[in-house]
């Protein structure tokens, strides 16, 4: 299982390579993203950006349609179907509430 450290460094790896492929210089892309080169040379190495910057570095490159695409995936993902199916709980729902009788047995009766 990959850590959050090594994610950081493959998603700058391929942010500087989609930057290339565009032929865009990192001082270039600063520029259109309103950001100091220090700051893209940070995210391209991996060293703790925030997804602001992410994301201002890719509308820079012209690669934000990939955001687009990621979180169209993600609303087709359902949290509660993705529970049922590790539960192997049916579609049907289930009614929750007192047994009978325990009302007259609470009341003393």
């Amino acid at each position: 299982m990959k850590n959050a450290e090594t994610s950081e460094i493959e998603l700058g790896a391929a942010l500087r390579q989609f930057r290339i492929r565009r032929g865009y210089s990192l001082e270039e892309v600063a520029d259109r993203a309103g950001l100091s080169p220090t700051s893209v040379r940070s995210l391209e190495l991996g060293r703790g950006s925030t997804v602001s910057t992410m994301l201002k570095v890719l509308a820079a490159i012209d690669e934000i349609g990939i955001v687009d695409e990621w979180m169209a995936r993600s609303r087709r993902f359902s949290p509660m179907a993705a529970f049922k199916a590790a539960r192997g709980a049916s579609s049907t729902p289930q009614r929750v509430g007192r047994a009978r009788g325990m009302r007259a047995a609470s009341d003393g009766v």
